[in-house]
Formats: structure tokens, sequence, C-alpha cells
């Protein structure tokens, strides 16, 4: 009996820390994680149709991908942590030796490190930031972190989110909105702000309307949060396409046109 309980206690263990293993990475949108040791992992969530694609093909078509990168740059750059489609949903994770790696292999600039490292890589840092915590964001001057070298950076050009393992302190205004101090999201036509503004409309709406009951006990009802974020926020996917199409007429796309940054500790 001891012996059956001290296997089946160690099964447990196992059970929890492939779980943890796994929920690291796990998400329910695109997101790039970038690691303490300089590692990235990337876990794309994409549109698949089953009747449309064959998994098998996918795998095999990542594969292919994975192993002629690895001839090229070295032995296990790249690796496959997960593939899997449910819900017409497909969760592909790779893991990635260096920010190169994942910049070389996906074709979208990607640069982690030091923000003196990231000047001397050529990035000016010529945008507008805020700095953000989950109490306040607000508009900051660059030079409050450009010159403190325990700040880390990362540099993108992606429509996706991007998590960082630390606190982020200041962010890139153009195409952000903040989920949380480690989360950033990167979306075309959103501004790290627009949770603010929303917050404050409101809380005008609000007012506007305890003064209309005042008046004349008939009022409309005020706009909630959940319906203004799910007026103003945009979510952009990509779908796993196997035709060489690079029109530009494709609306949905992974690329961003700008550099996004963001700084932490």
């Amino acid at each position: 009996m001891k012996k059956f309980a001290a296997i089946a206690m160690m099964l447990i263990m196992c059970v929890g820390l492939l779980a943890g293993c796994g929920s690291s990475y796990a998400a329910d949108e695109s997101t790039v994680f970038v690691l303490k040791n300089g590692q990235i992992v990337s876990t794309d969530v994409e549109d698949f149709n089953e009747d449309t694609y064959d998994l098998d093909g996918l795998k095999t078509y990542v594969n292919d991908a994975i192993d002629a990168y690895n001839k090229a740059n070295g032995k296990d750059t790249v690796s496959l942590k997960k593939l899997s489609a449910k819900d017409n949903k497909a969760t592909l994770t790779l893991a990635y030796d260096s920010a190169t790696d994942y910049q070389k292999f996906n074709d979208i600039t990607l640069f982690s490190g030091s923000v003196a490292e990231a000047l001397a890589a050529g990035y000016s840092f010529d945008t507008d930031f805020a700095s953000v915590s989950d109490k306040e964001i607000k508009a900051c001057d660059k030079n409050e972190f450009l010159n403190d070298a325990s700040y880390k950076v990362v540099v993108i050009q992606a429509n996706t989110n991007v998590s960082v393992k630390g606190t982020i302190a200041y962010v890139s205004v153009q195409n952000t909105n903040y989920i949380d101090s480690k989360t950033i999201a990167i979306r075309e036509g959103t501004s790290i702000f627009s949770n603010e503004k929303e917050n404050n409309t409101e809380a005008t709406e609000t007012q506007k309307g305890t003064e209309t009951v005042a008046e004349t006990e008939n009022t409309e009802q005020a706009v909630s949060e959940d319906d203004l974020l799910n007026a103003t926020t945009e979510e952009t996917e990509k779908v796993f396409d196997f035709s060489d199409d690079t029109s530009e007429n494709k609306t949905d796309s992974e690329f961003s046109q700008v550099y996004t940054y963001i700084i932490y500790k």
C-alpha cells in the first residue's frame, strides 16, 4: 500500500509539473514569450478549418520548415513544443534559442536585450512613450529610461501579444494596449491610452446620467465598460495559409508597420 501510494504521489506530481510547463506558454491569442535566458517561445493561435486544411499536412509543413532552418543554423535552434487543432483553431508553440532565431525563422523583426544594446544595434526609440502600471498609464519622456542600465527592452514589428519575464515599466504608445504588468497587446490602429479614454468616457456618461436623473428622473442607461471595450478593441487573427498569396489586399496580417518598444525590469 505504501509503495502504491508513493507511485500515485509521484504521478500526481509529474502531472502537475507537466501541466505547469504546458500552461506557461498557453494563450488564447498569439503571444511571443521573452524569457530571462534570451530564449523565445511563440504560441500562435490561428483559424484552422479541418474541412480545408489537414492537421497531418500542417505538422509535416512545420517540421520541414524547422528541419530546414536547423540544418542551416544549428541543431535544435528552433524546436516544436506543441501543435494541436480544436474548435476550428490551431495552436502552434515553437521554442527559439534567441530572438535572432525567431526573427530569421519568421521574417519578423524582434530584438531582446538591454536598452543600451538596442541603441547600439541602431534602434532609435524615436516615438512617443508612456509609463505603465496596473494603477496608471501616463505620457512620459524617453529620457526617463534611456540612461538607466537596469532596463531591458523588446523591440518587435508584429501584431501579437508580448509577454516578458519581468515588470513592464514603459511602452511605445502607437498600436499598443496594456494587458497587465507582464503583457502588452500590439494591434494596428490602437493606442496605449485607449483604455484610459474609455474609462473616462464611462465616468462622464455616468455623471451626466446622474445629473439628468436629478433634473428629470428619466435617463438612459450608461454604456458599460464591456460594451466600450468590445466596440474599440480590434483583434487581428492570422490564418494558416499554404499558398504563396502575398497580395496587398489582405487585411489580416501578423506584420506591423512600426516598431513597438516594451521596456521592463
